[in-house]
C-alpha cells in the first residue's frame, strides 16, 4: 500500500513537472507599443510626445536671397555702405536656416506653451572683398502660461511688422521682428477679441544711444559715415527695464491696438577737452559729473483690415511719435548715410545728446531728448491663391531740440568728420527723414515653397541742403573735393527663394 502511495505521488509530481515546463515554452503577451498619434487641440502639424500629454510641432525653413543696392543685406542707406563707390559690395547673397519648436500642454490654468526659434545666417562683407560673416540668432526663446509671457520675444509695442510685407522694409516700424528681445509680460483677456498687456522690456535692446557732444570722438571720422559715430558708448547703463503696455482688440474684420512705452534715458559721465581734465582726475570719469536723467516715452497706433472680398488681402499700418525712446519708431533703423552722384545726405540717429562739461566747451546740464516719428502702411493683394503682391511705404523723421542744434553747430566738426570742413558750420541742423516705397510679388508654385521679388525706392532728404563739404583728404573712396548737402535717392532689388517645411 505504501509503494502504491509513493508511486502515485511521483508520477504525479511528473505531470506538474512538464505542465510547468510546456507552460514556460509559452509565448508571453508583448507590452502595447504607443505609436506617435496627431494632436489636433492647436491645428495641423503637432503631435503627442509618447507617454506624454504634451502636443510639438516641429517647423522651419531653409532661404536664400540676393540684394542689389542694399550691401547690408535690407538697409541701403546706413553707414559707410550707402557710400557707392566701388569700395562697398552693391550686390550681396545670404543664406539663412531657421529651426522652430511648439510645445503647448493643456492645464488646470490654460494652456503652458513654450516655443523657441534659432537659425544660422551667411552673407557677404559689406565691404569689398571681405570675408562672409556668420551669425547664429535665437530669434524667439519664450514660456507662456496664465497670460504671462517669459523669455525672447516680439516687443509688446508693435502692432505688425512692415517686414512681412516687403524684403526691404524692416525699417520703418517698431517692431523687433526677427530679432526678438528679452521680456515678461502679463496679458488679461477680456473676452471677444479685447485683451491688455504690460511688457517689462529689455533697455539695451531698445537704446538708441545716448551721444555727449563733449566727446572729439563723436564725428563721423570719414566722409560718407553718418555723424556721432561712437552712438551708444555715451549711453549709462542700464538700471531698469522699459515699461510697455498695449491695448488690442482681434476680431474677424482684423485687429486695432493703442500702445505706450516708458523707458529711462541716462549718459555716462562727461567728457571735457580742457587741462588739466575734470580737475585731474581722468575724463569720462566720477570726477567729470554727469546730466540727470530723463524719461523717454513713445506712443502708438496700429490697424489691420481684412477686405471684404477676400481675408487674405489685407490693409495694415502702424503710425508713432517718440521722445528719447527712438526705437520705437524704427527698430531696426540706424544712422543714415546715402552718396550717389556728387552729393551726400546724412542723418544721425539716437535718443539724445548733450555737450559737454563747460559752456566754453559747448556744454550742456541736462539731456536733451531726440524727437522721431514715423510710421508705415502695407497693402497684400492675392491675385491668386499661388501668387500675391505687396505694396509698402515708410517714412521716418528724426529732429532735435534748438539747444540740441545750437551745441551742434557750436562743434560744427561733430556733424561730418575729422577730414572735412564744412561751408556753413552755423548752419549745421542733424534733422533728416528718410522714406522708402517698395513692391514684392511672390509665387508659390507648391505649398510651403515661395519666390519673391522685390524693388523699392528710398531716399534720405538732409536739413544740411544749400551747405558743401569739403573732403580734404580722400576717404572711403571717395576722391577729396567739394561735395553738396543735399537729398539723396537709391533704387534697391531683391529676390528671395524659400522652402518652408513645417506642416
Amino acid at each position: 500500500m505504501n509503494l502504491m502511495k509513493t508511486i502515485l505521488a511521483a508520477s504525479a509530481a511528473s505531470v506538474l513537472t512538464a505542465a510547468a515546463a510546456q507552460s514556460a515554452d509559452l509565448p508571453v503577451k508583448a507590452k502595447a507599443v504607443e505609436y506617435v498619434r496627431i494632436c489636433s487641440l492647436y491645428g495641423a502639424g503637432y503631435y503627442y510626445i509618447p507617454g506624454t500629454d504634451t502636443c510639438i510641432k516641429i517647423g522651419g525653413y531653409v532661404r536664400f536671397e540676393a540684394y542689389h543696392n542694399a550691401p547690408q543685406g535690407a538697409y541701403p542707406v546706413n553707414n559707410a555702405t550707402g557710400v557707392f563707390t566701388r569700395l562697398p559690395n552693391t550686390f550681396a547673397m545670404q543664406s539663412r536656416f531657421r529651426l522652430s519648436a511648439d510645445a503647448r500642454t493643456q492645464t488646470e490654468y490654460g494652456t503652458l506653451r513654450s516655443y523657441f526659434n534659432f537659425g544660422v545666417n551667411v552673407r557677404n562683407n559689406a565691404i569689398e572683398n571681405g570675408a562672409p560673416s556668420t551669425s547664429v540668432a535665437l530669434e524667439r526663446a519664450f514660456i507662456q502660461f496664465a497670460g504671462f509671457t517669459f523669455g525672447r520675444s516680439e516687443t509688446f509695442f508693435a502692432h505688425y511688422s512692415a517686414s512681412s510685407f516687403g524684403l526691404l522694409t524692416g525699417t520703418f516700424d517698431g517692431g523687433t521682428s526677427s530679432t526678438g528681445m528679452n521680456l515678461a509680460a502679463y496679458t488679461w483677456q477680456f473676452g471677444n477679441g479685447l485683451s491688455a498687456s504690460l511688457s517689462l522690456e529689455d533697455s539695451n535692446a531698445h537704446s538708441k544711444g545716448v551721444v555727449d557732444l563733449g566727446n572729439a570722438a563723436n564725428t563721423a571720422g570719414v566722409l560718407g559715415a553718418a555723424p556721432f559715430s561712437s552712438n551708444a558708448s555715451d549711453s549709462m547703463g542700464a538700471r531698469m527695464p522699459d515699461f510697455v503696455g498695449n491695448i488690442r482688440v482681434d476680431q474677424a474684420w482684423g485687429s486695432a491696438q493703442i500702445m505706450g512705452a516708458l523707458r529711462e534715458v541716462g549718459a555716462r559721465y562727461n567728457f571735457t577737452n580742457s587741462s588739466p581734465t575734470c580737475n585731474g582726475g581722468g575724463t569720462n570719469t566720477t570726477s567729470c559729473g554727469h546730466p540727470d536723467e530723463k524719461w523717454g516715452w513713445a506712443v502708438g497706433a496700429g490697424l489691420t483690415l481684412k477686405m471684404p472680398w477676400d481675408s487674405k488681402d489685407t490693409l495694415s499700418g502702424q503710425i508713432a511719435y517718440a521722445k528719447g525712446a527712438s526705437s520705437y519708431v524704427a527698430f531696426a533703423n540706424s544712422n543714415n548715410a546715402l552718396h550717389t552722384s556728387g552729393g551726400l545726405a546724412l542723418g544721425a540717429f539716437n535718443d539724445a545728446v548733450f555737450g559737454g562739461v563747460t559752456p566754453a566747451e559747448g556744454g550742456s546740464t541736462e539731456l536733451e531728448l531726440t524727437e522721431t516719428w514715423g510710421g508705415s502702411v502695407a497693402f497684400q493683394h492675392y491675385w491668386t491663391p499661388s501668387l500675391r503682391t505687396s505694396w509698402v511705404f515708410g517714412y521716418m523723421s528724426v529732429q532735435y531740440t534748438d539747444r540740441a542744434k545750437a551745441l551742434i553747430a557750436n562743434l560744427g566738426s561733430r556733424c561730418i568728420g575729422t577730414n572735412v570742413v564744412i561751408s556753413n558750420p552755423a548752419a549745421c541742423d542733424p534733422d533728416f527723414s528718410t522714406w522708402r516705397v517698395s513692391s514684392r510679388t511672390m509665387w508659390t508654385p507648391v505649398r510651403n515653397f515661395d519666390v519673391g521679388l522685390e524693388v523699392a525706392y528710398t531716399e534720405v532728404n538732409t536739413a544740411f541742403g544749400g551747405s558743401t563739404a569739403t573732403l580734404t583728404s580722400s576717404n572711403n573712396g571717395l576722391a577729396a573735393g567739394s561735395y553738396a548737402l543735399e537729398d539723396q535717392g537709391v533704387w534697391s532689388a531683391a529676390l528671395r527663394v524659400q522652402r518652408s517645411f513645417w506642416p
